[in-house]
């Protein structure tokens, strides 16, 4: 991993979920937040809001000294538009980039020894990753993967905290879920997780890519077309 990038001022962009999230910090302070609602996901809009957020605060952008971007998973466009806008930034005006995955952000926010992160994968699936927090810090516990929400459901263990936008879909027969505070992505804690756990972060702009995981909803039925045949 390259070395740490200056703190100093910070964009941090999160598009993973249904609420986009932008802010700024400066060391560990978040200056700034701002959102953008279902309807305002276009890269323009979040150009404008960054703008925005930069312009009050007297940041012009080639001050910035990185911009953190949550790499997901999630939705498909939502993360290609963050992760772009992240990487066209960084390369424009030469600050760090630093790709965060989103789920490591979620479970940094429990405070218990085992949790698991789910969120919709749609058609009766869930993408999900099982973390470790001892006295190293947080730790992934296997890959991130899609699976079916009734068979995660099976492997999901008793002293097992659930968190993340998935939890929505465990209707019946709820396991353990983290505090409501909790469910919901804090945007500072994609700083915190890029600043204390280097195995959660790409600082390649390069070859950072969002956690797809599948493809779009159109190349998934195209997928599901070819195979039919």
């Amino acid at each position: 991993m390259p070395n740490a990038p200056d703190w100093d001022r910070v964009l941090i962009l999160e598009t993973s979920g249904n609420v986009g999230q932008v802010a700024l910090s400066s060391g560990e302070t978040l200056v700034a937040t701002g959102h953008l609602d279902r309807e305002r996901r276009r890269a323009s809009d979040l150009a404008a809001i960054c703008q925005e957020l930069l312009t009050r605060h007297g940041w012009p952008a080639k001050t910035l000294t990185a911009v953190v971007v949550g790499l997901g998973p999630g939705s498909y466009t939502a993360l290609r538009v963050g992760v772009a806008s992240a990487k066209m930034l960084a390369y424009a005006t030469g600050c760090a980039f630093v790709g965060v995955e989103t789920f490591a952000a979620y479970a940094s926010q429990v405070c218990f020894p085992k949790v698991t992160v789910i969120a919709d994968a749609l058609q009766g699936e869930v993408y999900c990753r099982s973390y470790e927090t001892d006295s190293r810090g947080l730790n992934p516990v296997g890959d991130l993967e899609i699976r079916r929400l009734d068979e995660w459901r099976q492997h999901l263990t008793p002293e097992t905290i659930v968190t993340g936008p998935g939890i929505r879909l465990l209707k019946d027969n709820l396991p353990k879920l983290a505090g409501e505070e909790f469910q919901t992505l804090q945007i500072g804690s994609l700083l915190n997780v890029a600043r204390q756990f280097p195995w959660a972060v790409n600082m390649d702009m390069w070859t950072a890519e969002p956690y797809y995981l599948r493809g779009s909803s159109a190349e998934e039925k195209k997928r599901k077309e070819g195979l039919a045949v």
